[in-house]
């Protein structure tokens, strides 16, 4: 069985993210707004943000293919097929999947630290080997490529992004 550490990050901002009086650092996306306050951003304010007449269903496990059409047509020049994009929950789901079809018992993986607790919990879990590349206050948390040399193995999972576009 799988076994995860604890999350550290996301039981702070269970305990303390909408507490009063609480400065939230460890935040990772934008300020939430309502449907009414993004209505008032848009160029169009009469515009209906929602479509009700549309059937809410299960949806495209890829996610669907208009969405994946225009995120597609953002890499003009590249050639790049919707068939090439896929939609997830978020970055920790993009993250596993990552890890998941590249990680696995055998490998080692090198992680910058600090960094979110997902990119080396989520492969130590897979079974790799993870060492952690340290920023050092002393370094102006710059990392230190000759560190990462030292950290690298024969069996250390490196992909150029090139690979995994294809």
């Amino acid at each position: 069985m799988v076994r995860f550490q604890r999350f550290e990050v996301e039981q702070w901002m269970d305990d303390y993210e909408t507490t009063p009086g609480v400065l939230n650092i460890a935040e990772t996306c934008v300020e939430s707004v309502s449907i009414d306050q993004l209505v008032q951003l848009s160029n169009d304010k009469a515009a209906n943000p929602l479509q009700t007449s549309t059937v809410l269903t299960y949806g495209a496990i890829r996610g669907s293919s208009t969405l994946r059409e225009r995120i597609a047509a953002l890499y003009e020049g590249e050639q790049v097929s919707s068939d090439n994009i896929l939609i997830t929950q978020g970055a920790i789901a993009a993250n596993f999947l990552v890890f998941y079809g590249l990680v696995g018992p055998e490998d080692h993986v090198i992680c910058v630290y600090p960094t979110y607790q997902q990119l080396f919990s989520v492969p130590e879990s897979l079974g790799a080997e993870v060492s952690l590349w340290r920023l050092h206050a002393e370094n102006g948390f710059l990392p230190d490529m000759g560190e990462l040399e030292q950290l690298a193995k024969a069996n250390t999972k490196v992909r150029k992004a090139e690979t995994l576009r294809s």
